[in-house]
């Protein structure tokens, strides 16, 4: 029933001239949040300040690209070189990065309020099979985790 009294009035057009027709909505505002809530958020912001947990998985999610990253110019240059000893020095400096990666993620999730949030352990030899297996391993840095 609803439905049909908002198509009928799209058919009279009294949609057609609400005020910023055409201009993208201005969703910086929760309606749902109370105002004292909406205060403290926005200086929150304005200060580049945010929650310790956010700060956490962006800290774990930046080591994570950086040792995917590192991991691939290592690859890249033993294809190249065939140097081993850099090769089996790198892999081992992988390891204990994503050893450590994956220590962070257990707290942060032993921190985190839901189990939706969880973030997920990086399963060190799938990392090492994929970047090792694929042409350009470079176009899939941005992958998700994978559990251990």
């Amino acid at each position: 029933m609803i439905e049909d009294i908002i198509r009928e009035a799209m058919e009279r057009g009294d949609f057609d001239n609400l005020p910023g027709k055409g201009r993208p909505l201005n969703l910086t505002r929760d309606p749902l949040l109370d105002p004292l809530t909406a205060i403290v958020h926005r200086i929150l912001l304005d200060n580049g300040v945010s929650h310790p947990l956010i700060e956490a998985r962006r800290g774990i999610a930046t080591e994570t690209e950086e040792v995917r990253a590192d991991l691939t110019r290592a690859w890249q240059f033993y294809q190249h070189s065939r140097d081993e000893d850099a090769w089996t020095q790198a892999l081992l400096k992988f390891r204990a990065r994503v050893k450590e990666i994956n220590r962070e993620v257990r707290i942060f999730n032993l921190k985190s309020p839901s189990p939706a949030l969880h973030g997920l352990a990086i399963d060190t030899d799938e990392e090492i099979s994929r970047i090792t297996s694929e042409r350009n391993p470079a176009t899939h840095l941005t992958s998700t985790n994978h559990r251990s």
